[in-house]
C-alpha cells in the first residue's frame, strides 16, 4: 500500500522532512518517491527499521560520489532531481560534518533557484505583454495567469527558503 505525506519544504525546513522519513521507517513505511500532484512524499509498506536520514545535493553524481556515502555508513535511498537521500543506523556520523559544506550546497541551490525565478519572471512578463496586446478569451487569460502564478510560486518560494538557509548557515559559521 502506498501512503503520501505532505512535504514541509526542503528549502525551508529539511530537518522536518528527514524526521518524517525516520518516523515513517519506524512505522514500516519506506520512502519511495515524491508526488508532485500531492506535493508530498510517497511511502510504501516495508519492514519497520530504526534508521536516521540525511541528504546531499549533487547534480551529476557518479558511482564514486555514492561510494563515499556508502563507505561512511550511508545507504542511498532515493534521488529526486539533484537531491539525494540516505539512511544509516543511529549514531552514524552526519553526511555533513561541518557548516561549510551545508553552506556551499545552500549557495548552489540559491543560485539555481535565482536562475529559475529569473526565467519564470521573464516568461510571466512576456505572458502579461501578450495578454495586453492580444484580445484573448477570458478563460485563456485566466489559464495563462494561473499557470504563470503557479510557476512563479514554485521557483520563488524555494529561492526565499535557500536564501534564508544561507543567512542562517553564515550566522552559524561566524559563531563557530
Amino acid at each position: 500500500m502506498s501512503t503520501t505525506r505532505m512535504s514541509s519544504g526542503l528549502a525551508f525546513t529539511p530537518e522536518k522532512d528527514l524526521a518524517m522519513f525516520e518516523d515513517m521507517a519506524r512505522r514500516g513505511q519506506r520512502l519511495a518517491g515524491f508526488s508532485l500532484a500531492a506535493h508530498g512524499w510517497r511511502f510504501e509498506d516495508a519492514e519497520p527499521e530504526d534508521v536516521i536520514f540525511d541528504m546531499a545535493y549533487e547534480t551529476d553524481p557518479d558511482d564514486d560520489y555514492l561510494d563515499l556515502f556508502r563507505a561512511a555508513g550511508w545507504t542511498p535511498v532515493l534521488t529526486y532531481g539533484h537531491i539525494h537521500f540516505f539512511k544509516a543506523v543511529p549514531g552514524t556520523a552526519p553526511v555533513h560534518t561541518g557548516t561549510e559544506s551545508r553552506l556551499e550546497e545552500a549557495l548552489d541551490n540559491r543560485s539555481l533557484f535565482l536562475r529559475y525565478t529569473a526565467v519564470t519572471l521573464a516568461a510571466v512578463l512576456l505572458v502579461v505583454l501578450v495578454m495586453t496586446a492580444v484580445d484573448w478569451p477570458r478563460a485563456a487569460m485566466m489559464a495563462a495567469a494561473t499557470l504563470s502564478a503557479v510557476a512563479l510560486v514554485y521557483t520563488s518560494f524555494p529561492l526565499v527558503g535557500y536564501h534564508r538557509q544561507v543567512q542562517r548557515l553564515r550566522r552559524m559559521s561566524a559563531v563557530s
